[in-house]
């Protein structure tokens, strides 16, 4: 007897998905473990400041905050639109063959305009939640803050404390004549 060719096919199409959609699973549950916690720990140094602040308020405020920053999308699409017309300004000046302080100035100073749109706009998001925030609600956000404040200083010790060899070979101290 002959099996169906077409039968076959559909089969392994099924079977090469099902693989493919267990691997995903497997690599999203595995990727949120211990075994990858200095990823997801690494991840809040690259983070904004003002929006590190928020990593520290509950999860349901964190969730309004982003829906906040959603509303606002229309009034910050002009404002990152500006910084990033900035980097390329920077990025033209600096491609010259004689760079031209002043343009270079100039371009910094709009950058900056942008950067403090932004922020303002950031800011007034974080203020108007916490504003809404309860005495409690405030004080857990102190907690955890200075909780990973604390977390942070002690892996930085340790950091300088481990690579201690590699600042004295980067800059030795001069060797003083008498």
């Amino acid at each position: 007897m002959s099996e169906n060719p077409g039968k076959t096919r559909w089969i392994n199409v099924v079977l090469f998905f099902s693989l493919a959609l267990n691997f995903f699973i497997a690599g999203y549950l595995v990727s949120d473990t211990k075994i990858f916690k200095n990823i997801h720990v690494k991840k809040v140094y690259y983070k904004r400041p003002e929006i590190r602040i928020v990593d520290y308020f509950p999860k349901n405020q964190r969730k309004e905050f982003r829906r906040l920053m959603v509303e606002k999308r229309i009034k910050l699409m002009p404002v990152q639109r500006g910084i990033f017309e900035s980097q390329k300004d920077f990025f033209k000046v600096i491609s010259e063959k004689q760079v031209d302080e002043t343009r270079l100035r100039k371009t910094f100073q709009k950058y900056q305009n942008s950067n403090d749109q932004l922020h303002t706009t950031i800011n007034d998001i974080v203020v108007e939640l916490v504003l809404k925030m309860d005495h409690k609600t405030r004080l857990s956000i102190i907690k955890r803050g200075k909780k990973a404040h604390e977390r942070r200083k002690k892996i930085t010790e340790r950091w300088r404390s481990e690579n201690r060899h590699l600042k004295e070979r980067i800059h030795p101290l001069p060797e003083h004549e008498d």
